[in-house]
């Protein structure tokens, strides 16, 4: 039931924040491997990204990947928010004192990444191809143009096998790993603060307490991530015959080389801009969801 909880939770989120997504894998793939001032700047920020992509191709490209963005949603998190939830039901994350514990939320929300980022891969991959294809007129990065959830993971499969369907996995698995325990433990931090405190109630109820801690490891998160993030897209993206990037590391390397440091910031903003309120909106679903559902919170 946990899983079930958080899966609806986050993909429930999804259906809001996919067109800051899409426009946030496009940023952080405009200007690919190429110095400042050597290519052509599709889009100037995440705002001007979205009419950019509404005016070219149509409003219906603003949701591009939904499927699979949805999907994702429903293993990873189901998954992450899931055993995390059930490693709160069982006493897991506080001491003997009944008071919770920074190092088990530490461990315990990355290893519930670090699950749902394993299993949730191949859908991602799927997701980011189909996120960053358009027209020519405003591509960036590789172009893989599947027609489709169904077809992408058909293509992917005939051409590379079940190996294949995990291409860019090493990258998924800090992103996700680092992006839940900076947001599971900055959101229980808060919460325990607050409640602490007493300033809108004193206890996880609080639906003044569920906003600011929400939005506390929104910010907190989008800091986090984004360089993850970057290398996340660019692996997954990459075309599988003639790769740009040799791993992990070699990606890291030609990024610093070509690009700079300030690289790894590419779509911050739009960063923010879909997982502040993804955050927000995921936590509080996922904290109504648990309730309407009869789970206990710790």
């Amino acid at each position: 039931m946990e899983v079930i909880a958080g899966g609806l939770s986050a993909a429930g989120a999804c259906f809001f924040t996919n067109p800051m997504e899409v426009v946030k894998n496009r940023l952080q793939l405009q200007g690919e491997l190429k110095a400042k001032g050597h290519f052509t700047k599709h889009y100037r920020g995440p705002l001007h990204g979205l009419f950019i992509m509404a005016r070219t191709d149509g409003f219906v490209a603003l949701q591009s990947g939904l499927a699979p963005a949805i999907c994702y949603q429903l293993v990873m998190n189901g998954l992450r928010l899931g055993s995390y939830a059930e490693m709160e039901r069982r006493g897991l994350l506080k001491t003997k004192k009944g008071e919770t514990s920074f190092s088990r939320v530490l461990v315990g929300s990355s290893v519930s990444g670090l699950l749902g980022g394993l299993v949730g891969s191949p859908i991602y991959l799927v997701k980011t191809q189909m996120q960053t294809s358009s027209s020519a007129a405003i591509s960036v990065g590789y172009q893989h143009k599947h027609t489709g959830m169904i077809t992408a993971f058909s293509n992917i499969y005939s051409a590379a096998g079940l190996r294949g369907l995990w291409q860019g996995a090493t990258a998924s698995v800090p992103r996700i790993s680092i992006g839940s325990a900076a947001q599971l433990l900055s959101y229980r931090f808060t919460m325990d603060k607050l409640n602490e405190f007493g300033w809108f109630g004193s206890d996880d109820t609080s639906w003044k307490n569920n906003i600011a801690g929400a939005t506390l490891s929104g910010f907190v998160v989008a800091v986090v991530i984004n360089p993850f993030d970057v290398l996340s897209t660019r692996l997954y993206n990459q075309p599988r015959d003639q790769r740009m990037y040799s791993g992990y590391l070699d990606c890291v390397r030609q990024i610093l080389r070509t690009e700079g440091p300030l690289a790894f910031y590419k779509g911050l903003v739009a960063q923010y801009m879909r997982i502040g309120p993804h955050s927000f909106l995921s936590l509080v679903f996922w904290h109504h969801t648990r309730t309407a559902m009869g789970l206990k919170h710790s």
